[in-house]
């Protein structure tokens, strides 16, 4: 790597323990995200702690509002929908996601709370500890973008307290997500009687709310495809 860099083994020593703070180029960080193999998502998250973080500061941020023409997205869904801030609050839902998860509709709702710390998400996620898993690494990848952000870093305080969520901190200290369109969950839901159901996250990034995300929810028939008919609240 020292070679690689053109540097002294002592320099790139101090790099990795800390003592170099000063910003790498772009072509060193190029050279030692090829050498070390990281993926698209690592390297994003190099450059990102490279930079001291990503463009924007919570203090310059404007709070989220919901336009009517989101809303009116959001609504005219037939299968369950939801808009999250930047921190995984719950800004919006539409019928059919109150009626499949009505934790979502109580005041403060927050995504990453409820399925890190809840008993409820522990019972209806049959594979909780991968889908949990998932949510570590988007909360370490959020936590290089927004490296000062005291909402975030309360969340991830919040959720290192806990015993079985502090264990995946631990464990895959060098894998990020930053986002999780596409991801299968399989649930026991009250509304189905208790029968597993696979649910399809389909993410987007409305252009007039930065940060935030909707997310929409698909039924999976058994050995069907991502992508397939729509869970609708009976």
């Amino acid at each position: 790597m020292a070679d690689a860099l053109h540097r002294s083994e002592r320099w790139y020593r101090d790099l990795e323990g800390g003592v170099i703070t000063r910003v790498l180029t772009r072509r060193e960080l190029d050279t030692i995200g090829t050498l070390l193999g990281l993926d698209r998502v690592q390297r994003r998250a190099l450059f990102l702690v490279n930079n001291g973080g990503g463009l924007s500061s919570p203090e310059t941020q404007e709070p989220p509002r919901i336009s009517d023409g989101l809303r009116l997205l959001l609504d005219r869904q037939p299968f369950p929908a939801y808009v999250i801030d930047a921190t995984w609050n719950v800004l919006a839902v539409n019928t059919s996601m109150a009626a499949l998860f009505p934790w979502s509709t109580a005041p403060g709702a927050n995504l990453m709370r409820w399925l890190l710390l809840s008993a409820e998400a522990r019972d209806q996620h049959l594979n909780w500890e991968a889908d949990a898993e998932v949510c570590v690494r988007m909360l370490r990848d959020a936590a290089v973008d927004r490296p000062h952000d005291p909402d975030l870093q309360q969340l991830i305080s919040d959720t290192r307290q806990n015993p079985a969520v502090r264990d995946l901190w631990t464990r895959g200290a060098a894998d990020f997500a930053d986002h999780y369109d596409g991801h299968v969950l399989q649930m026991t839901l009250p509304l189905f009687d208790g029968q597993v159901i696979e649910l399809v996250t389909h993410v987007l990034q409305p252009a007039g709310l930065p940060g935030c995300r909707m997310t929409i929810l698909t039924q999976r028939a058994p050995q069907e495809p991502a992508g397939g008919q729509p869970v609708q609240a009976r």
